[in-house]
């Protein structure tokens, strides 16, 4: 909002210091209003506006404040910023779309393991010892029942310290360089939702690449920002060494196409643009596709996970009732034979 209120004031010729103190003025937000205001006090004292800018890094990323350099330096600047605000808004829209898509699945798997574990500890215990006075040889389900439902009244605070040390210690192993190259490139391979993330990536890669190239950055200043701005390190790892080859004269469409990560779409239609001379036009294309692809696959990601928790779920009830029933029919069985 901050971005597009900017592009609607400078837009109708306000000044660009009038333009922040009125933005200031307006919103709600203590922080942003502090931001604001420290910018409007860089470009008085005569600071440009890229360079204001890049003070806040947590607010305004790389690709925010290059963009800005460049708009500046080409007397674009409303331009590039309502590049930027599209890109941002349609981001937002896709985070957003993808949060309320999961959030069903992962209720349902939540409300799924409640369950599960409250019938091992509330439910099979009442069974054992009916077991234990049959003296049956009981089936290997029932035995796989009754193992779990002990481990889980005895020793549900090791299972519930294990977990939260786990979740833990992978959240700041994801934080340090290996755990989140490693953590990225294991999100590109995971089933359903790794095509989701490599197809997001793409289309912000092409979204990013066009927005950059439009307002007239270097090819080489283009690739090292978007390497560093794509939201996945294995892929920003993979560009660098794309703008390594670019570097040496290699083109764009061959390195991307040497990388093995970049689907053959991209690849083309990058050499199409290199080629025609039109290569802005060739992301705008490849941007679009995958958008369209993002919204089908959101659309229908319940639909995808579905299946996985039917048979989760039947798995589960399968197990409780073989469990249980198997032992009751043998103890049947030896009732009616005596």
């Amino acid at each position: 909002m901050f971005t597009k209120q900017l592009v609607t004031l400078l837009k109708a010729g306000v000044p660009i210091i009038s333009c922040f103190e009125a933005i200031a003025a307006q919103t709600d937000s203590p922080l942003l209003k502090e931001t604001i205001e420290g910018i409007k006090d860089d470009l008085e004292a005569g600071s440009n506006f890229s360079s204001a800018l890049s003070k806040y890094p947590d607010s305004f990323d790389d690709l925010y404040v290059n963009s800005v350099k460049a708009g500046e330096e080409g007397g674009v600047l409303d331009q590039v910023l309502l590049r930027i605000g599209g890109l941002m808004d349609y981001e937002e829209k896709i985070k957003a779309k993808i949060k309320g898509a999961i959030r069903y699945p992962i209720f349902v798997v939540i409300a799924i393991l409640i369950g599960f574990s409250l019938m091992m500890i509330l439910v099979v215990p009442k069974f054992v010892g009916i077991f234990e006075k049959a003296k049956l040889q009981l089936p290997l389900p029932t035995r796989i029942l009754l193992g779990m439902s002990y481990i889980l009244q005895h020793y549900w605070y090791l299972i519930f310290g294990i977990g939260i040390a786990a979740v833990i210690g992978l959240i700041f192993y994801v934080r340090t360089p290996k755990g989140r190259m490693l953590w990225d490139r294991m999100r590109l391979k995971l089933p359903i939702f790794g095509n989701l993330f490599l197809k997001t990536s793409m289309s912000r890669f092409a979204h990013m690449f066009e927005t950059l190239n439009k307002s007239g950055l270097p090819i080489l200043q283009t690739m090292d920002i978007v390497s560093k701005t794509i939201g996945n390190v294995y892929i920003g790892v993979e560009l660098e060494k794309v703008g390594q080859s670019i570097e040496k004269g290699k083109g764009i469409s061959k390195p991307l196409q040497e990388s093995k990560l970049f689907p053959p779409l991209v690849v083309r239609m990058i050499a199409v643009g290199e080629q025609s001379g039109s290569l802005d036009e060739m992301l705008k294309n490849v941007s679009e596709h995958y958008d369209s692809e993002i919204n089908y696959l959101v659309d229908n990601l319940v639909g995808l996970i579905e299946p996985v928790l039917t048979i989760t779920v039947g798995a589960m009830i399968l197990l409780l009732a073989l469990g249980i029933l198997l032992p009751m029919w043998d103890m049947m069985q030896a009732t009616s034979g005596m």
